[in-house]
Parts: structure tokens; C-alpha cells; sequence
């Protein structure tokens, strides 16, 4: 019997709008890596009720996407998706934030729905255009990092 962990990590964002495909352009880092067997990476592109079925089977789900937290320029949150249900009506946490948090909800309806974590990372520019603004090319590297310090804490978890 296999206990471990089925991790799925999707990227969301739109690569035509600068910063706001910053998740996108992470996946297309994260494919550089050598990753353990149980992780599959997906680019999610703009959401929307597709995310569930790349989400079906999976004990974690992590989403990357650009997330507006009036930070600086580069700064990456990490969240679970019950913050995202309780402060939707606060805060927009997100630059397609109907899409992901009716697909948080949709996930509920899963016979066993996935644990659910989002890595935000703050834009600075959200205009027409392919290339990230240097700040967000500046923290790839720790991008990445935050991405798989959470793939490892679910492998650890699992291995415990």
C-alpha cells in the first residue's frame, strides 16, 4: 500500500498580463526541477471549474497565483484555502478571485476533497505584456523555494 501523498500544484495566471502570470511562469520553472513521484505540476491558466478536475485524486492541492495584498512588489504569502473563505468579503486576495474561491467551494462536493494551500506573490505590474517586472524575476528563486518547502512539509508529513 502506497501512503504517499498525492501533491498537485497548479499555476494560475494569465501570461499576456505581465506579473498577473506569475503563477505560470513558477510552473514553468518548477518543470526545470527534479521532483519526487507523488508531485504533478499543471499550468491552471486562468482557472476557472477545470482547476477541479486536474485537482481530482490529490491529498494537497497548491496554488501559485498573483495575489493583491498591497505588499511589495515580489512579497509571497502563504495561505490556506479556509482564510480565503473567511476574508473573501474583506479583501479581493486575488486577480480572478471568483474563479478560485467558487472552485475552493466546488471542491467541498468531492468525496474527499484536498487539503488546499495558496502561494501568493504580490505583482508590481499588471499591463499588457509577456515578461515579469524585475522585481518578480528577482524573487523566482524564492518562489520556487516556497513552493517546494511546502511539497517537502506534505512529503514529511506523510512519511511520518
Amino acid at each position: 500500500m502506497n501512503d504517499e501523498k498525492r501533491i498537485v500544484v497548479i499555476g494560475i495566471g494569465n501570461l499576456l498580463l505581465m506579473d498577473e502570470g506569475i503563477g505560470i511562469h513558477t510552473i514553468n520553472e518548477l518543470e526545470r526541477c527534479v521532483l519526487h513521484r507523488n508531485v504533478t505540476i499543471y499550468d491552471g491558466g486562468t482557472g476557472g471549474f477545470k482547476l477541479i478536475d486536474l485537482m481530482q485524486g490529490a491529498d494537497k492541492v497548491i496554488f501559485i497565483d498573483a495575489i493583491e495584498t498591497g505588499k511589495s512588489p515580489g512579497t509571497i504569502i502563504s495561505f490556506k484555502s479556509e482564510e480565503v473563505k473567511s476574508l473573501y468579503r474583506k479583501k479581493k486576495y486575488s486577480l480572478h478571485d471568483t474563479d478560485i474561491l467558487e472552485v475552493i467551494k466546488m471542491t467541498e462536493f468531492l468525496d474527499n476533497p484536498p487539503e488546499i494551500q495558496i502561494v501568493g506573490i504580490q505583482p508590481k505590474i499588471i499591463d499588457y505584456g509577456t515578461i515579469l517586472s524585475k522585481e518578480l524575476s528577482d524573487a523566482m528563486p524564492d518562489i520556487i523555494n516556497s513552493v517546494l518547502k511546502e511539497i517537502k512539509d506534505v512529503c514529511r508529513a506523510s512519511s511520518v
